[in-house]
């Protein structure tokens, strides 16, 4: 099991050991080789690995007491760069399982000059044995090759006394951002509908979402999911005669397939508002959005719009005030059909699936 605590504390080190180790290996090889090369500690890390998955390294040990050892190892394909550089391109590539006595000589004492300018930084108890191993990873590439390659040095924890990244003063502030726009979805309500009334739908009907409450909404942003209050719209009220009952017609003569109840949600398409709403959201205030009461209202079944519509507030639930009807089972001679079907972006593509009222027909047995 990882522990994420041990590693968010290797995270804010790793500015020290990129300050101490990354100057000691440029200066190394300065000296030892040329100028010229490019050093880049790349990763702090106990798994080696991964680090070595698939290379081939030239490894020196090296003693630091009676029971624990350092390894510095260098990949061939780093060798090479340093090979190029220094004693000039050629057609032999250096392989491994061919090296020669007077490279790997000089491979060994690089690798313990490097050792002796480092051990500086290493407190070391001579009988103590050390079980917990960090593997500095650096990428070297050199100005006559294109190729980078790397090298590990593999020393243990405790021998190293790393000091933590401070954290530095916040350079903006929350506010810096609030006018900042984003896009969210805004959720009004979810209500049940039979099939049979879905089907029934028309423009100037009003659907009531009888869970929902004119001061508050749920809006989903990414994999956030928020209720939050809001100041209800007074311009957007209608109202409400209850004497004249559903506008549904109540036929009782329906198949069994068109009783069944399925989950209706009416939301505002993608809106957007500044993160600082966002921010009075995740701090419970109550936030006016009348800037988004104009924006047409989508109901949605299973993910697919079965209508469009205004938003309007009827005794203190949301409702919507159809506009236009997706019907794809109505016959295309039908113009008035056409003409209050739902229309396709301009681009020819909704985002949102149309609903299709096939979905819900039941083939007749033979």
């Amino acid at each position: 099991m990882i522990n994420s605590v041990f590693f968010d504390e290797l995270y804010k080190q790793f500015a020290w050991f990129d300050s101490v180790f990354t100057p000691v290996v440029k200066n190394c090889s300065s000296e030892f080789f040329f100028d010229g090369f490019e050093y880049k500690l790349a990763s702090i890390s106990t798994n080696m690995n991964v680090l070595s998955q698939n290379e081939t390294f030239f490894v020196t040990k090296i003693k630091i007491n009676s029971k624990n050892d350092v390894y510095i190892r260098i990949s061939q394909d780093a060798i090479n760069v340093i090979l190029d550089k220094v004693l000039g391109k050629n057609n032999r590539r250096f392989d491994l399982t061919e090296v020669t006595e007077l490279e790997a000589r000089i491979i060994t004492a690089f690798n313990d000059f490097l050792y002796e300018t480092l051990s500086p930084n290493f407190t070391i108890e001579p009988h103590r044995r050390y079980t917990e191993i960090l593997h500095l990873t650096y990428f070297v590439k050199s100005e006559v090759s294109d190729n980078a390659a790397k090298f590990i040095i593999s020393v243990p924890r405790e021998i190293l006394s790393p000091q933590e990244l401070e954290a530095k003063e916040q350079r903006f502030e929350d506010n810096d951002f609030s006018n900042s726009l984003v896009e969210v979805n805004l959720i009004l309500g979810k209500t049940t509908f039979p099939v049979a009334d879905i089907k029934k739908l028309d423009v100037g009907d009003i659907v009531v979402f009888e869970n929902s409450n004119s001061s508050e909404m749920t809006l989903v942003c990414n994999n956030i999911v928020q209720k939050f209050q809001v100041k209800p719209n007074i311009k957007i009220i209608e109202p409400y005669d209850t004497s004249e009952g559903d506008n549904m017609d109540n036929n009782t003569n329906t198949n069994l397939w068109d009783s069944i109840q399925v989950d209706m949600i009416a939301e505002f398409d993608k809106v957007k508002v500044t993160l600082g709403e966002l921010k009075n959201i995740e701090e419970g205030l109550i936030v006016d959005l009348c800037s988004v009461y104009d924006n047409k209202v989508s109901l949605k079944v299973g993910g697919k719009i079965v209508a469009l519509g205004d938003l309007v507030i009827i005794n203190d639930r949301f409702g919507v005030k159809i506009e236009k009807v997706n019907d794809t089972t109505s016959s295309p001679s039908n113009p008035a059909s056409e003409e209050n079907s739902i229309e396709e972006t301009e681009n020819g593509n909704n985002q949102t699936e149309e609903f299709d009222y096939s979905d819900f027909e039941v083939e007749n047995p033979e």
